[in-house]
Parts: structure tokens; sequence; C-alpha cells
């Protein structure tokens, strides 16, 4: 599973989705791997004419997408592409988010939107 996270500095969720001028993105493969770490600069898409659709486009691989806000529509968007919006506090540590997901998914005891998801990353595999 993919998670994004919205970050001008790397190490915290500090951005709006619109805006963000970086996504730390991060695969939990629940294998041998474990947390797969790496980064897309998003200032290339400032200049597209819908700044919502090309991030959405860019992230299209992603379950989750956490920010420190988002709008009504582009949360609207987000939802109809499959990639489920998570508004954090400004100043979120990424690594923080990282471990509790991680946890989350190693206890089996998810939310039916998370199992949902789960069940159609495998489906997709």
């Amino acid at each position: 599973m993919l998670i994004a996270f919205a970050s001008s500095d790397g190490l915290n969720i500090d951005s709006h989705f619109a805006s963000a001028p970086a996504f730390e993105l991060y695969k939990f493969t629940g294998g041998e791997q474990g947390i797969i770490h790496t980064s897309l600069a998003a200032e290339d898409l400032n200049e597209s004419l819908d700044k919502v659709f090309a991030r959405i486009n860019m992230l299209k691989e992603c379950a989750i997408v956490y920010c420190t806000e988002i709008g009504g529509p582009a949360a609207a968007r987000l939802v109809q592409s499959g990639i489920h919006p998570m508004k954090v506090p400004e100043g979120t540590l990424i690594v923080n988010e990282v471990d509790k997901v991680d946890k989350l998914l190693q206890s089996k005891k998810l939310p039916p939107w998370l199992k949902k998801k789960l069940s159609n990353v495998e489906a997709s595999q």
C-alpha cells in the first residue's frame, strides 16, 4: 500500500493538498522490505491549470494522502479516484504517522474503509 504525505521539508506534514511543493511516498510492503520511502516534487505542477487534477494524477497509485488542508471538491475528486484524504495538524511528523499506519496494518484491527482499500490493492497485484 502506497501512502503520500504533503510536505515542504520531507519531515513534517505541513502543506495544503493543492499547493504542496512535494509529497513523501511510503510503500508498506508487509514483507522483508518493510517500508520503502521516496519523494515526488510537485513544483512543476504549480504551472498546471488544474493543480488538483495534476496532483491526483501524480498520486494515482496511492491509497491515502495526508495533508494539513484540502478543499471539499478536491477531497471528493480524490475519493472518486480511489484515494482517501487524511487531514492532520500542521507540523505532524511524517515518521510518527508512518509508525501509526505500520502498527495499524500489523494489528489487523482495521477500519472498514482501510480493509476495503487493502483488498483492492491486493486484488490488483
